[in-house]
């Protein structure tokens, strides 16, 4: 029944049906709830519930019960609906309240620009989050359409672009940027 019950799971392997192996002994409280009396003894749960069991070694028995509660049909699988590059890049933007998109991460910059920018924002103690352009195409070219902006890094507050490194320098001299910014430890 083991042999059998591991190719029923290798063929079902679309989700249709799931199997789990319990030990009786082990699990007294299961044994009890289905009042388990046989082994092997395979019970067929749809929804939490039982739908059918099958006591004692009995191959056909078996087959025929988990046929017998199959969708009749065709299948028709359920997946999640494709995210629109517009949602994703909203969603990744506001990830947190301060969001940079560079290339590389804070621990290793790939450039200059991103480097200076990290330096920036850990000397003033900036709460943020990155993204690192290079891993993924589509954002890297999608966010420079979206932001109207055609280079990187990018520092977004609050869901807004702040700008680039000249810009993110020039609220730095200003003396806005540290009040822009979150601050690690703060809440």
């Amino acid at each position: 029944m083991n042999e059998l019950l591991e190719d029923l799971a290798k063929s079902h392997k679309n989700g249709e049906v799931q199997f789990a192996k319990v030990e009786a002994e082990d699990l007294s409280e299961v044994s009890l709830k289905y009042k388990i009396t046989a082994v092997p003894t395979v019970i067929l749960v749809k929804n939490l519930a039982q739908i059918d069991r099958v006591d004692g070694a009995n191959p056909s028995a078996l087959v025929d019960k988990i046929k017998a509660h199959l969708p009749k049909g065709p299948l028709v699988y359920v997946t999640k609906p494709e995210v629109s590059l517009e949602e994703r890049l909203k969603k990744l933007i506001n990830q947190a309240p301060c969001m940079l998109f560079m290339k590389g991460n804070p621990q290793n910059p790939f450039c200059g620009f991103s480097r200076t920018i990290v330096g920036l924002l850990d000397s003033l103690n900036a709460d943020y989050q990155s993204f690192d352009i290079l891993q993924d195409q589509t954002v890297r070219e999608g966010l420079k359409k979206f932001s109207n902006w055609p280079t990187y890094p990018q520092l977004y507050v609050n869901g807004e672009l702040l700008g680039g490194l000249d810009l993110v320098k020039e609220a730095l001299e200003s003396g806005e940027l540290e009040g822009m910014l979150p601050k690690k430890g703060a809440n």
